[in-house]
């Protein structure tokens, strides 16, 4: 029977796995076939919003082009980054059709190709040449063909995919008919099976197992003597056999449990006398519990109140601003309190008689006083004073709400105290609960002493940043190089001097104040460090000595330096550039040999002639010579004192100019002019700027720069030959250049050429007369002005030196 039973379920099973999985097959190829319409829903939107994005750009360059309103161009640049989006998301759709993926990719090459070099150009010309110049662009590029043609490959790609969705359509409902007639097949199948099977288990299970039930309930009853009668070889021929058995073991069993159900009743007044004993225990157990609980709760909120501590150290542990750490310290205390509303003052030292208001919590702090004195007064004064917590039941304070003024009904003074020392006062308020909870004064006393600990430390790191940022300032202000060298020779301290000295020195810093020989970037230092051995060999006493290092003249000066205790911690070295000072120095000794040199001359032809004239008789012809050359060089001697006092003025940095506006133009007519008739083998030649060319600047100084410049192109030209002098102006400067076709400048003496005394050492510049100060005193008067200065030459062909101005 089992094997039957087993091939008809079988049977049963492979049928109804047959209907389903025929089911699933269709509702599989059904469900395809509804993704794929989706997804062909999906291109089509993509294309239709392809399409909108195209449109998007049209629209926005034709109004641009219209109304030439900059503020479409925010729009433009929206839509114009959409659109590549738009043909990207388009491309991934269809990425799965070859036909479709190479339609994308060409709509997306068309859509950049639009962008890039159509509508991109057309912005672009509009905004440089304005709007009629971009309609004419945009005619002539034919933005509307080639958006067309975008147009018309979407609506392929469209087309295509509108065809592919109504053949996928037809699929799915071929697939539909195919379910309805494999499930009405399966179904009809499926219930004959099942009546086959039905009938059998009714036949050859159903009866037997019934007839085997009323057995087993008069048995429940206590008829141990019923039986069921056995047939056949099958399970349910052995399975009455087993119950007649078993109806017999039960009547053993019964007869067994009588004598077992005596010996339990004994057992269980047994068990009722160690009941009562062990609710004794019980009892005991339960107060033992009892006192547990009470220390777990103790226990419990000492944890709470330790770990608040903690939160609240690590919360003022993480900052270091007063105002800042007041606002923290204030809102944990309000918080420990049950408060409401609170103030606080601290000291700072800066000001230890008066408190400052540090932080206020829930209210306004224009209506709180800035500063108390030093442990206030009343309720405050007596707060500080017992170094507790201070509670008041009642207050006047009333503070604003949403609703108006609403009174405050307690108040709580907290004193912040480190040690024996008071460094503010807390001030707390309770607006909605009753009172302040006094088994908290033990805790908010202990938050108070974290935050004042908090508080203190705070204000002494202010106090050490801002006599740092002194030191540091004073120091940095200080023009000499300072630095602190420690006993093993390594840099402690340098200020910015310091600095920018050892930056020009082109060395680290122990270096340059010639402490660390291992950072000497050559040998050449030796004598540097050599020095410094010496110093360090008497460092006991200052030392002061004077170096030339890499250009640079130093004074340098040293002391030992020692710390409160006299303990020696290294040495202090000041560096003071005196490179100007040595330079004025040589400057003025060279002036004096200059002076010395080129005024004997003038003044011996002088001094000749007029004897000459006092002591002979001359005729009228003699008499004008001479009289003409004690002129000329009277002129000359004047000229050279003028130039000397120039250079001394502007060394000194007490030049001083008269800017105004002036005629360029006409100033360099009138020099021209001036100067056109000094030399028949010269021809001079003038090219103004077209338009008159107002220029700022001192007219005098200016007319000196342009006298020394046709001065120095007619003399440096023995030969003769045309001067030019050319102006070329812009909106901002005019720039004057002076030309030449003279001896010029050997190109390895072009570079000193600005340089005061400096002359050309050649043997025909030589026999030119000069202090070879006009050059340099044009160049600083033309700095002066703001401009510069500069010059080409070639040598054997001549020199143009220029300089610029700014204009008006």
């Amino acid at each position: 029977m089992t094997r039957r039973t087993i091939f008809g379920s079988l049977g049963l099973v492979v049928l109804v796995a047959t209907v389903i999985g025929l089911l699933t097959w269709a509702i599989a190829v059904q469900q395809k076939t509804a993704r794929q319409a989706r997804e062909s829903q999906s291109v089509i939107a993509a294309g239709n919003l392809t399409q909108q994005r195209l449109l998007a750009v049209q629209t926005n360059i034709r109004g641009y082009l219209i109304s030439g309103n900059e503020d479409l161009l925010q729009t433009y640049r929206q839509a114009r980054a959409a659109l590549p989006d738009a043909t990207l998301d388009l491309e991934a759709l269809v990425d799965d059709d070859r036909a479709q993926l190479r339609r994308a990719q060409t709509i997306r090459a068309e859509a950049l190709s639009y962008i890039n070099d159509y509508a991109d150009a057309v912005i672009a010309r509009t905004r440089e040449d304005g709007v009629s110049a971009g309609r004419a662009f945009a005619s002539a590029a034919d933005g509307t063909a080639r958006a067309d043609a975008v147009e018309a490959r979407i609506a392929e790609l469209t087309e295509a995919e509108q065809d592919q969705s109504a053949r996928q359509a037809d699929r799915a409902d071929q697939a539909t008919d195919r379910a309805f007639l494999v499930s009405f097949a399966g179904l009809i199948a499926c219930m004959l099976g099942l009546g086959l099977v039905t009938s059998y288990v009714a036949r050859r299970i159903v009866r037997p197992v019934g007839q085997l039930a009323a057995a087993a309930e008069r048995v429940r009853q206590g008829d141990l003597d019923a039986t069921v009668a056995t047939s056949g070889r099958g399970e349910l021929g052995r399975l009455g056999a087993t119950f007649n058995a078993m109806a017999r073991s039960l009547e053993q069993s019964r007869d067994e449990l009588e004598s077992q159900n005596t010996e339990l009743e004994m057992q269980a007044i047994e068990l009722e006398e160690r009941q009562e004993e062990l609710s004794a225990s019980s009892d005991e157990l339960r107060a033992q519990r009892d006192e547990l609980s009470a220390t777990a709760a103790q226990l419990a909120d000492q944890k709470r109140r330790a770990e608040v501590y903690a939160a609240f150290a690590d919360s003022l542990a993480s900052e270091r601003e007063t105002g800042v750490l007041a606002w923290i310290a204030l809102s944990g205390l309000v918080e420990a309190a049950g408060a409401d509303v609170g103030v606080l003052y601290a000291g700072s030292w800066r000001d230890s008689e008066r408190w400052a208001r540090a932080a206020a919590v829930g209210l306004d702090p224009a209506s709180l006083p800035e500063r108390v004195a030093a442990g206030g007064e009343g309720a405050v004064a007596r707060a500080v004073s017992a170094r507790d917590v201070l509670a008041l039941d009642s207050s006047s304070f009333r503070v604003r709400g949403l609703s108006g003024e609403v009174e405050v009904r307690w108040e709580l003074h907290v004193p912040l105290q480190i040690g024996e020392r008071s460094i503010g006062v807390a001030t707390l308020g309770g607006v909605t609960s009753d009172g302040f909870s006094t088994a908290e004064s033990e805790s908010v006393l202990r938050l108070a002493g974290q935050a004042a600990t908090a508080l203190a430390e705070a204000d002494s790191l202010t106090q050490q940043g801002w006599l740092s940022q002194v030191n540091a300032a004073v120091l940095d202000g200080v023009r000499e190089g300072i630095a602190l060298v420690g006993l093993d020779h390594e840099l402690v301290f340098a200020n910015a001097a310091m600095e920018e000295l050892a930056g020009r020195l082109a060395m680290p810093i122990g270096a340059a104040i010639g402490a660390d020989r291992g950072l000497s970037p050559s040998s050449d230092f030796d004598a540097y460090f050599e020095n410094w051995e010496t110093v360090l060999a008497d460092s006991d006493e200052p030392t002061a000595d004077e170096l030339a290092v890499a250009g640079l003249v130093l004074e340098r000066y040293t002391a030992p330096i020692d710390d409160e205790r006299g303990a020696r911690i290294g040495r202090l070295v000041v560096l003071r550039d005196v490179t100007r000072e040595r330079e004025v120095d040589q400057l003025k000794s060279t002036l004096m040999q200059t002076v010395s040199h080129e005024l004997r001359t003038p003044l011996a032809s002088v001094v000749g002639y007029t004897d000459l004239l006092r002591t002979r008789p001359l005729d009228e012809g003699s008499r004008a010579e001479i009289l003409g050359t004690v002129h000329r060089e009277a002129k000359r001697l004047s000229s050279l004192i003028d130039d000397f006092l120039d250079l001394q003025t502007i060394e000194e940095q007490r030049l001083q100019l008269t800017l105004a506006p002036f005629d360029v133009g006409e100033l360099l007519a009138e020099s021209v002019a001036v100067f056109g008739g000094q030399s028949e083998a010269h021809t001079l030649e003038l090219s103004p700027c077209a338009s008159p060319v107002i220029a700022v600047g001192d007219r005098s100084r200016i007319s000196q720069v342009v006298a020394n410049l046709l001065s120095n192109a007619i003399k440096y030209s023995p030969d003769g030959g045309t001067v030019r002098i050319d102006a070329s102006c812009t909106d901002e400067q005019v720039r004057v250049s002076v030309s030449d076709e003279g001896l010029g400048i050997p190109v390895g003496q072009q570079a000193r050429v600005f340089e005061k005394f400096f002359r050309v050492a050649r043997e025909e510049a030589v026999r030119v007369g000069g202090t070879g100060l006009g050059l340099a005193l044009a160049h600083d008067i033309v700095i002066a002005h703001g401009g510069t200065m500069g010059f080409e030459s070639v040598e054997g062909a001549g020199s143009t030196f220029w300089f610029t101005l700014p204009t008006d």
